[in-house]
């Protein structure tokens, strides 16, 4: 499919959420199973499904939140709790899946197009982009969970204009979720571009955005 116009403007910096839209969710999970699968089978399925559970639980809490008013308390020693179970379990799979086709080359165009580049997601993130290899392309991290807000609040958008001294309509935020990624990123007044919505993949959005 030929790339839509698309007129960037104003547009100085670009803010890319992580989770399904760097690396495909679905196939992420599939290996996670499949890592989960062969732990049982070798012994160590309790330490396999507990860990299972214990995420499980922290994503029906944050969708909770999500819904109600997208606020949450900033909790450095659960985080960290989650984040040794998501080293053990989960960050392999996504190592082993990789980011999605185009994104590496993507990144490294845009930010040469672009004044600054940022990774902002609900969650923390740090170690998701080092194990998808492209925690170089990007300024800075942010993370929903630590500042105390989830999209769609505008507030941690807000919070990204502020450090990156920008009017609302120079940052873009590229993203997967309507509801989310679309609804925040327009309630703060910035831009948005969402896969499969507006553009299929990332050859075509780097088509789109590098002039």
């Amino acid at each position: 499919m030929p790339s839509r116009p698309f007129e960037a403007g104003a547009v100085r910096a670009l803010s890319w959420d992580v989770d399904g839209t760097l690396y495909s969710a679905r196939r992420v999970a599939v290996r996670y199973w499949l890592a989960v699968l062969a732990a049982s089978l070798s012994g160590d399925g309790r330490s396999a499904w507990q860990a299972t559970a214990s995420l499980h639980r922290f994503r029906r809490r944050m969708e909770r939140l999500r819904r109600e008013e997208g606020l949450i308390e900033p909790d450095d020693a659960r985080i960290g709790r989650r984040l040794v179970l998501e080293r053990r379990w989960l960050l392999p799979a996504m190592a082993a899946v990789g980011a999605r086709t185009g994104v590496d080359a993507a990144l490294q165009a845009l930010r040469s197009r672009f004044r600054a580049q940022v990774a902002f997601s609900d969650f923390e993130a740090a170690d998701k982009l080092a194990s998808l290899g492209l925690t170089r392309h990007f300024d800075a991290v942010y993370s929903g969970e630590r500042m105390g807000w989830l999209k769609p609040r505008p507030e941690p958008f807000r919070r990204i204009l502020a450090d990156l001294e920008l009017m609302p309509e120079q940052l873009l935020h590229i993203g997967d979720r309507a509801d989310t990624d679309g609804c925040g990123a327009s309630a703060a007044g910035c831009r948005v571009l969402l896969l499969s919505r507006d553009f299929r993949s990332f050859r075509e959005l780097q088509t789109m955005l590098v002039r």
